[in-house]
């Protein structure tokens, strides 16, 4: 289901979101959202925790799982839970672990249609599409000089996919990597094993500036203001992730960043962010499509899309789109403890041998590569 231009539509019920923990999804998806409903007088309640006393007529979800007792308690009251998952299925075996407590929803909000294909496998509940709205917003009257650069803004994560596109396609144009390195520590690990994977040597060089090269890409600290100041000048922006099961279920925040601000994108057209494009009438550059990405005729498509679409990214339009989910669940109705109970525990066997044979693979491959 789509959003719609529609004007706000009157909510006489309570609602409830969390839980509000400091991530980035339950500020973005959550606590903004919820402020921007509060300033518009609907009756909204934020809770940051599963063990505080909650009472609304409507309860919505923002990525983390409740326990199946919350759940199975809320709905014997009849209250209508919805669910918004973001990115929490990054394996198959999540889904497992999962998958019981999915049916206990009476709706679901998804940011990329794949995930709804995973949830309509164990839950007929409705399922509503719900964009991330324009947080970061750049005032596109300004036009300071543009500089011959790319910009790459993500997460220390898809770096070894950042370094792949390096070592394949070879871009030609100078880039500007803004990446959370605060976060390197905790991420050596997993990045040690990525490379190693893609058979890339893992080494780290750090500057009097604090920047830092990792197998010799130039990864600056992300800031907001930077992100802003570089939005502004840079000639495009593109985002790399790889074709995988956890990568091909991100929302398409990064891209909506860009394109609803003017700004030429690229990306890997097996990306939802290519399909959720081209599902609206804009078809994004491919990585490999340098000249055509920083090309005014791209830049032009741009622009126009941006100027009839934009409205879709609007907090108005996308804390509406919540109210409207809202009015369209039913609450579930009496179900079996006992059997859901059981399911659970069914399903959890699955999940733990998925997570085993999971272990297995990755330590397999990682032995492969090194030897």
């Amino acid at each position: 289901m789509d959003i719609n231009e529609d004007g706000y539509v009157s909510f006489n019920g309570t609602l409830a979101i969390g839980p509000l923990v400091g991530l980035p999804s339950s500020d973005w998806v959550g606590n903004d959202v919820a402020d921007f409903l509060i300033k518009n007088n609907v009756a909204v309640t934020k809770f940051s925790s599963f063990e505080e006393n909650i009472s609304a007529d409507y309860i919505i979800i923002v990525k983390i799982m409740p326990s199946l007792k919350w759940l199975l308690k809320h709905v014997e009251n009849g209250v209508k839970i919805l669910y918004a998952p973001v990115d929490i299925f990054h394996s198959t075996y999540v889904f497992w672990e999962y998958r019981q407590r999915l049916k206990l929803f009476s709706g679901f909000l998804i940011h990329n249609d794949r995930v709804g294909e995973i949830l309509a496998r164990t839950s007929k509940s409705p399922q509503f599409f719900i964009e991330h709205y324009l947080k970061y917003q750049i005032n596109t009257a300004e036009q300071p000089d543009k500089v011959n650069e790319l910009l790459w803004v993500g997460h220390l994560e898809y770096v070894p996919s950042l370094l792949k596109l390096f070592q394949t396609d070879k871009p030609q144009l100078p880039i500007r990597a803004l990446t959370d390195l605060e976060k390197l520590p905790h991420y050596e690990n997993y990045l040690k094993e990525s490379f190693h994977q893609l058979g890339y040597k893992y080494e780290v060089h750090r500057n009097e500036v604090g920047d830092i090269h990792i197998s010799g890409i130039h990864l600056e600290q992300w800031s907001a203001k930077k992100q802003e100041e570089l939005m502004k000048t840079c000639i495009a922006a593109f985002d790399t992730k790889m074709d995988s099961f956890a990568h091909n279920l991100k929302p398409p925040t990064k891209a909506q960043k860009y394109i609803y601000n003017k700004i030429p994108f690229a990306c890997s057209e097996y990306s939802f962010s290519y399909m959720y494009f081209e599902q609206r009438g804009l078809n994004v550059a491919r990585l490999n499509e340098i000249e055509y990405l920083t090309s005014v005729k791209y830049r032009e498509q741009v622009n126009e899309f941006c100027n009839s679409q934009k409205w879709r990214v609007t907090i108005e339009s996308v804390a509406q789109s919540y109210i409207d989910a809202c009015l369209n669940v039913e609450a579930l109705g009496s179900v079996s403890k006992t059997f859901c109970y059981i399911r659970e525990s069914t399903f959890f066997m699955v999940y733990f041998i998925l997570r085993v044979i999971n272990k297995l693979k990755k330590s397999f491959k990682l032995k492969s590569v090194k030897g």
